[in-house]
């Protein structure tokens, strides 16, 4: 065929562009190795579900591995948690998201401003911390700036409400046996916008280590530890490299977070956008066989960068790497991305794939910066946080919540195959680079056979070969410098000349699009009927926090959600298990020096103990058959603590049932949850995370900007 026709080929799609190329410079074609989708084992469903589809090989391709390991294999999310603008928890950004909210106001009193009046999306308090929590003195904090310590409050709060953050947190072990094998991958923006003095434009902060490692050493985690910069891109960029980690063993869980703030009057504009979110992630298989609550799983992830190309067919292209690693293969090719501008058709059928396509395999939902943008503004770092956390909600509660495309809140009904098999709920989230030029194909026709690789270059954004520069195609994305040896840096720096003041510029083009689904339907108990149960056995619930106040206010929102469940009150909703409470409580939590223990033997029971225990405090005071005690001032742990005797002594304490005498030891500081098996247990219960006491603190370093 003559040039003419290949090109018009290429262009309308029928010729992929490596033939193209070959073609026009008369050479043979560049066949790309095939792609190998991974198959997924099917999941016990409800009785009023299917088991979902495993799907079938990819033809020429191997079976590779199972879902379990490798680069195939799921990961659930089990903790999230964030604060957002006028959303103090992940309930009241779901209700802003239901209502519709735009989450705009004012600059917070006392922040510095380069323009009176202009309006953003920001955080209330963002100077108040609580350093007790973390068992730290006012120097200590101090050392702390303002992006590291809400992220590290964001981060206790997702470790607690996975119930990974006491006994449990010291079973996650690497495969070497490390305890504590939880990997830190934190994204955070600019340090507060502070801006070198003049003549020193390029001059460098001491030496530090970076927030990651920070978190790793104030949480004592011990798996990696990464810094991710890549703009607005960053957390889903520290996500993606999370996964790495887990599927090559790296640590048994994973910790992503994200925190961005607008402090100093450089980094304030019309629509800035702050926010903090993290989510702590595990193997699927892992975490069904932990028995943990699993709130969505992550099918796979691709991330990639343009290059110099034009950036606008980029996210075809990683949705196709996307749904490929996760064993999906919509019909047909084409989505636009919602935030790019028209472009023309990528290099093959796997570079795109329809609306249609999508909804094919249980693709309804495309989260990104567009569909976030009232509740979040311009949130950089953290603009994907709030894109997951959204998407997530969505899944869980099987909503459709409004946005650019849809007017209004809509139930989401699953996808069925054409034999009536039910998919499950599927969504794409992502935070793409720029948009495309109109028509990047008009290269193509007016390239002649010299210039033909070019040419096809410039349509599909690739280097002329097969887009493998660099890592994953990105030619460079993850610029490793390390900050002092103790924290790996994945970034770029900015190309503005401000050192990541505003300096994003150089990033902006880094792509990262999630295929997330929900959560794998689990067996419900029968429905109830006849008269409520009678009360059960005993059970020792056991609660400690880092003083008393926490104690107290801790004591309180827990009793208020178990009051709010029903615990089976005036023959209303049964509510959660308490078996299921006390062994949260047991295993969940951190054992600190401010301690309560009660016997209950329901729900009710312990949410009116609870509630008057945070109504009056104290020992002695609260109500009857409540017990606490204020361990800060003690010499230290018991002699007792940490020799296997005692092990030996409290496992048969628990196994012959001796509540009081277990009550007694840990009121005198033994730890007397240690020797629990931390699985199997009841079915997870979410409970409400210990209750936060921030106050006012300085600054800290680097956050020049801060309230004043």
């Amino acid at each position: 065929m003559d040039t003419r026709e290949i090109l018009t080929r290429f262009k309308g799609g029928t010729l992929r562009r490596e033939h193209a190329v070959a073609l026009l410079a008369g050479t043979s074609p560049v066949v790309a190795p095939p792609v190998v989708a991974l198959p997924v084992a099917a999941l016990p469903v409800a009785a009023d579900r299917e088991p979902l589809p495993t799907p079938g090989p990819v033809p020429g391709a191997d079976a590779g591995d199972g879902p379990g390991t490798g680069a195939g294999m799921p990961c659930a999310v089990v903790g999230i948690q964030g604060r957002f603008p006028q959303a103090g928890d992940l309930e009241a950004f779901w209700r802003n998201g239901l209502q519709g909210r735009i989450a705009e106001a004012a600059l917070p009193g006392g922040r510095r401003s380069a323009c009176a009046g202009w309006r953003g999306h920001f955080l209330d308090g963002v100077e108040e911390f609580d350093p007790d929590l973390f068992g730290l003195g006012a120097r200590e904090a101090a050392g702390l700036d303002l992006r590291e310590r809400l992220l590290a409050q964001s981060a206790w709060q997702t470790l607690e409400s996975a119930g990974y953050a006491g006994a449990r947190l010291e079973r996650l072990t690497a495969p070497d046996g490390t305890a504590r094998s939880v990997g830190v991958y934190a994204a955070l923006g600019p340090a507060g916008g502070a801006l070198p003095g003049t003549g020193h434009r390029h001059t460098a902060p001491p030496p530090r280590p970076g927030p990651a490692a920070r978190l790793s050493r104030l949480l004592d985690l011990r798996g990696p530890s990464l810094s991710v910069d890549s703009g607005d891109s960053s957390f889903l960029t520290a996500l993606h490299l999370a996964l790495g980690g887990l599927r090559a063993g790296e640590c048994a869980a994973a910790l992503v977070g994200a925190v961005e703030l607008r402090l100093h009057p450089a980094c304030q504009r019309p629509g800035a956008g702050e926010g903090v979110a993290a989510v702590l992630l595990k193997p699927l298989a892992a975490a069904r066989a932990d028995g943990d609550r699993v709130h969505a799983v992550i099918r796979s992830s691709a991330v990639g960068h343009p290059g110099r190309a034009a950036p606008g067919p980029q996210y075809g292209r990683l949705v196709g790497r996307a749904l490929a690693a996760a064993g999906l293969r919509p019909p047909g090719t084409g989505p636009q991305h919602p935030d790019a501008g028209p472009q023309g058709p990528d290099s093959g059928p796997q570079s795109e794939a329809p609306d249609a396509g999508l909804e094919a395999v249980g693709v309804a939902l495309q989260e990104s910066s567009r569909t976030v943008a009232a509740l979040v503004g311009d949130a950089g770092a953290v603009t994907g946080a709030a894109a997951l956390v959204r998407a997530v909600g969505q899944l869980r509660h099987a909503v459709l919540l409004a946005g650019p495309d849809r007017p209004a809140p809509a139930a989401w009904e699953p996808a069925r195959r054409d034999d009536g098999t039910v998919l499950p709920r599927r969504a794409l989230v992502s935070v793409p680079g720029p948009a495309a030029p109109a028509d990047p194909t008009d290269a193509v026709d007016a390239a002649g056979p010299a210039d033909a690789g070019d040419a096809a270059d410039a349509a599909d954004g690739t280097d002329g070969t097969d887009g493998t520069d660099g890592t994953d195609g990105t030619d460079g994305v993850y610029g490793v410098e390390g900050t002092d040896g103790t924290d790996g840096v994945y970034g770029v720096e900015g190309t503005d000349g401000t050192d990541g003041v505003e300096g994003t510029d150089g990033v902006e083009g880094v792509g990262v699009v999630l295929v997330v689904e929900e959560a794998p339907a689990v067996p419900r108990a029968p429905a109830r009927t006849g008269p409520p149960p009678g009360p059960g056995p005993a059970e020792l619930v056991l609660l400690s926090a880092a003083t008393p106040a926490h104690l107290a206010a801790t004591a309180g929102r827990i009793a208020a959600r178990l009051s709010d469940g029903g615990g089976g009150r005036d023959g209303g909703p049964a509510g959660p298990d308490l078996a299921a409470v006390a062994h949260e409580l047991r295993l969940g939590r951190a054992v600190l020096r401010c301690r309560l223990a009660v016997t209950v033997r329901t729900v009710a029971e312990l949410a009116d103990a609870l509630a008057g225990f945070a109504a009056y405090p104290g020992p002695g005071t609260g109500p009857a058959g409540v017990r606490s005690a204020d361990l800060r001032t003690a010499a230290g742990p018991p002699l007792i603590e940490g020799l296997e005797e005692t092990r030996a002594y409290v496992a048969a304490l628990w196994q012959g049932g001796r509540l009081e005498q277990l009550t007694r030891l840990w009121l005198a500081g033994v730890d007397v949850c240690a020797v629990l098996p931390a699985h199997p247990g009841p079915a997870a219960v979410e409970l409400p995370a210990t209750v936060l006491r921030p106050r006012p603190l300085e600054p800290g370093p680097g956050t020049d900007g801060a309230p004043q």
